[in-house]
């Protein structure tokens, strides 16, 4: 069977460590310390080549009833690292922390309260983001509770992070229910499969989790070439999953809605580096990219999702790469007033 282990403990909280040893003491002293009782905490050493195994192996040796280390040779990226997790996590409940960032030590005792009061599926809170000094609830109360057409397509397009959640354990019965390994923007299509999939979903109305941006994360590494290349993938994962699902005519709109940000994220970043670099590959992976979104999204830029949420000159900018991708960049150099390339 997927999960050969009994259910013996309320949560199971997942943490892919890579290279994060200057933060990860103080964001597992908050995991360890949870009012939560009965919880497991995984720590999966994704290959480090710092300090943080040492770091991980003391905290296991501190805590041998309550914390487990998987010690991987091979570096699979985050959404890899929780894979392993997933797979020997024994909670009534999966949460995922980063090992970066800081959880509230009463998070996981409230999200599963709120979990058993309502028999959800899935339970969110807040959380604040450093960089933007931001704080947000994505699941609000008329988003929450049993699901229907309409509250799952105001999910998808509302969005949200896994690291703000616990899911129920015999959801990933469900193998789609993984990250891709080696990616970032790996969560994209996890989250909206999600919504798709699940039956019910609580809130905690509180700020438990605390993102830290930090600038070496692998979610912050934006070299333009494989930034592009995790657009591509994450739209090409976020239809392939969800297509699948037998209410996706249903969720259509709002799907096709995250696929077109990634495409405008897409286009605009390639945009960027042509007006930067002035090399012909540009052209290329905007044509590549427009083949993509024409094979995956059925309906067109009316979608009330794409007028009410993305700019209008956004979705200009995709309009004109849909019909030409070199007609788009001669007008981004018009824009700049660059006459580099004749």
């Amino acid at each position: 069977t997927l999960f050969p282990y009994t259910t013996l403990f309320r949560s199971s909280i997942i943490v892919p460590v890579y290279n994060a040893e200057r933060y990860l003491t103080e964001c597992l002293g908050n995991i360890v310390n949870q009012t939560l009782q009965n919880i497991e905490v995984i720590l999966v050493n994704d290959a480090s080549t710092d300090g943080s195994l040492s770091l991980m192996r003391e905290c296991e040796h501190q805590y041998p009833d309550k914390v487990r280390v998987i010690d991987s040779k091979e570096n699979l990226g985050a959404g890899g690292a929780r894979n392993l997790g997933i797979k020997i996590a024994r909670g009534e409940y999966i949460g995922f922390a980063d090992s970066d960032d800081m959880v509230d030590v009463t998070m996981y005792e409230k999200l599963y309260a709120k979990a058993k009061e309502g028999n959800y599926d899935v339970v969110d809170c807040g959380y604040y983001r450093q960089s933007q000094d931001l704080a947000m609830l994505h699941v609000s109360d008329e988003l929450s509770g049993i699901l229907n057409g309409k509250k799952r397509k105001e999910l998808i397009a509302g969005g949200g992070y896994i690291v703000s959640k616990i899911f129920r354990r015999e959801l990933f019965a469900d193998s789609r229910l993984r990250f891709r390994k080696n990616a970032i923007l790996e969560d994209a299509d996890f989250i909206t499969y999600v919504y798709g999939m699940i039956c019910s979903i609580g809130n905690v109305k509180e700020v438990l989790y605390f993102y830290r941006d930090n600038q070496s994360s692998s979610s912050n590494v934006k070299k333009a070439d494989r930034y592009y290349e995790n657009i591509y993938n994450a739209m090409k994962a976020i239809f392939e999953k969800t297509v699948l699902l037998p209410n996706y005519e249903e969720i259509r709109e709002a799907v096709e809605y995250e696929v077109l940000q990634m495409y405008s994220y897409g286009v605009n970043m390639c945009l960027k580096a042509y007006l930067e670099h002035d090399e012909e590959e540009w052209e290329e992976k905007l044509v590549r990219i427009a083949g993509l979104k024409k094979n995956i999204v059925k309906g067109n830029y009316e979608n009330p999702y794409v007028t009410a949420k993305i700019n209008a000159m956004d979705i200009a900018i995709m309009q004109l790469n849909d019909k030409n991708p070199k007609e788009l960049l001669l007008w981004a150099k018009q824009q700049v007033g660059g006459t580099k390339r004749e």
